[in-house]
């Protein structure tokens, strides 16, 4: 804890020197960059932690469940805030690559306090307006940390001379968002053991004044100072274009998209599903688990990439869709428990398919094609969010899962027809 608190103040002190330099030399000036630079490996770390720290985040659909009187209220909020991402990913990322990463993503952080601070507010008041006020301000924070944080870390890595190991980088940054979640699940199952979820909701709110601080801390790499503006519209469609004449591109954008909708809606509604086997805080400590196997998924990532990521992409998938059939089949207390082991593939499927991706990216439209793709996934899983919700109140909570775990095997078989000669 000490030693955190010393690295905060050192990368403060550091950041002030170089803003004002009027004194140092260039060779001086340089050095100190360089150590700022080399600090936001560390930064990057620390602001994935703390986005996973949402103590709230298994019991979510439940709280506004009980704030909204229904199941497909509460997945509304979710939709809601999906439909945001997706219209504002775009204008976006043209803001970050005009005004520059770190302007930008400071106020990814600042939107998620006021997101926060608008959901414990609307238990207070039952007020289900500020769900979707909250979900508006998510939304569009989602959207400046999705493509803006990926390109900081990869321009960072690049200043650094160590771009080939960005997928290294990026497998870390995962781990420490799992780390950051599964202390959100233990620390959620204690405060309500003993508390209401009302309680819950306001303790969520406090991670998020820390991640502004550690964004403030982060430096903006030279590579993107002062660079040359173009034409937004024109760069979008060049990039649209070869989206489209890319056929293996397009195979891999298109199961993002399709695992993506499924995968969310299904990990916001399980904890509904969970409800059915066991207690609010036995779901979290099955969250928990789910989190450190989430952990270990994406820390292994550098000791195994080396049978290919098209290997490593299909048997995660595999390995997830038996999980995900073994916890349905055995329909009892476990099954929480069982199903939670479903994220030891979901770090090394995740970074396998964002690596195919990158290789398969224009680097002059690296960004706006990520864009895209995020855009059209928006779309899809706000579709799926309001479906969930709808066959949760109709049918039950089991459904929405099954649908979920039947999409995953067409994944699988879809996959395993198109790539057979490279597994």
């Amino acid at each position: 804890m000490i030693k955190g608190i010393f690295f905060f103040v050192k990368a403060y002190c550091l950041n002030k020197k170089i803003c004002y330099n009027a004194g140092l030399s260039e060779k001086r000036l340089k050095g100190l960059n360089f150590k700022m630079i080399r600090r936001n490996l560390t930064l990057f770390k620390w602001d994935h932690f703390l986005g996973g720290l949402w103590p709230l985040s298994t019991l979510s659909i439940i709280y506004f469940e009980q704030i909204s009187g229904s199941y497909a209220l509460a997945t509304a909020v979710f939709a809601f805030s999906s439909l945001v991402t997706t219209f504002m990913e775009i204008p976006i990322g043209v803001f970050s690559d005009n005004k520059g990463r770190r302007k930008t993503l400071l106020w990814s952080p600042i939107l998620v306090f006021f997101t926060f601070l608008c959901w414990a507010l609307a238990g207070e008041f039952s007020c289900v307006w500020l769900l979707f006020i909250g979900a508006f301000a998510w939304g569009t924070s989602a959207s400046i940390a999705s493509g803006t944080l990926e390109a900081l870390v990869y321009e960072t890595m690049q200043e650094l001379k160590a771009q080939g190991d960005f997928n290294v980088q990026y497998a870390k940054n995962g781990g420490w968002n799992q780390v950051g979640l599964a202390m959100s699940a233990i620390s959620a199952a204690l405060v309500s053991y003993f508390f209401s979820l009302q309680v819950l909701a306001w303790v969520s709110v406090l991670p998020a004044l820390f991640q502004i601080v550690v964004v403030y801390l982060l430096v903006e790499p030279k590579r993107i100072r002062g660079s040359e503006k173009v034409n937004s519209y024109k760069h979008f469609l060049i990039a649209f274009r070869k989206l489209k004449r890319n056929k293996r591109l397009r195979f891999f954008a298109g199961i993002q998209l399709v695992d993506n909708a499924f995968g969310m809606a299904s990990f916001r509604f399980e904890s509904a599903y969970y409800q059915l086997f066991v207690a609010d805080w036995l779901i979290n400590l099955a969250r928990f688990l789910k989190q450190i196997c989430g952990m270990v998924s994406f820390f292994i990532v550098p000791y195994i990439r080396k049978i290919g990521m098209i290997r490593l992409f299909f048997f995660s998938m595999i390995g997830n869709v038996f999980v995900r059939v073994l916890g349905v089949v055995l329909n009892n207390f476990l099954t929480p428990f069982v199903m939670s082991t479903v994220n030891l593939f979901f770090g090394t499927a995740k970074t396998a398919n964002a690596d195919i991706l990158q290789q398969e990216f224009s680097p002059r439209q690296r960004a706006t094609m990520q864009s895209i793709i995020s855009f059209l996934s928006g779309i899809l899983m706000a579709v799926v969010m309001v479906l969930f919700g709808f066959l949760g109140d109709v049918f039950g909570p089991e459904t929405a899962i099954i649908l979920g775990i039947i999409m995953k095997i067409l994944i699988l078989i879809v996959s395993a027809l198109c790539f057979k000669k490279s597994l």
